[in-house]
């Protein structure tokens, strides 16, 4: 597992990652996946800003008819900022690219994830592992 920004901070779970990948990603047919876990390759990093060495990498993405889209965990973080951050650009990215943003939630983490997306223009498709 690489890490960007928020990656260490929220200590993702491998096994979280694998759940997600058998849950949602597989089973809705994406291909060309790119996963932050052991035996996948790393998705692309992307810049925080155009003068910034700081990146974010996806926990997941795929590619379905062409359209690429990104997956995310949607976990409680200390630093909220940088989780908003991080979800409303890989939510405008996936939307240049015809794709979408999933957040797969764990359990105890869905009104932690709720609050997020009525508080900011964030569009993305909760669903939950």
């Amino acid at each position: 597992m690489e890490n960007g920004i928020l990656t260490e901070g929220q200590q993702k779970d491998t096994e979280l990652i694998e759940k997600l990948l058998d849950k949602i990603v597989k089973k809705k047919g994406f291909e060309n996946i790119c996963a932050n876990a052991e035996g996948y390759e790393t998705p692309a990093k992307i810049r925080r800003g155009k003068d910034n060495d700081e990146f974010f990498i996806p926990d997941v993405t795929g590619e379905v008819n062409g359209r690429k889209s990104y997956f995310e965990l949607g976990m409680k973080s200390g630093d909220e900022r940088q989780l908003v951050t991080k979800w409303r650009l890989l939510s405008t990215i996936a939307e240049l690219k015809h794709g979408k943003l999933y957040l797969a939630v764990p359990r105890g983490h869905m009104a932690f994830t709720n609050r997020i997306l009525a508080d900011y223009p964030i569009k993305a498709e909760v669903v939950k592992i």
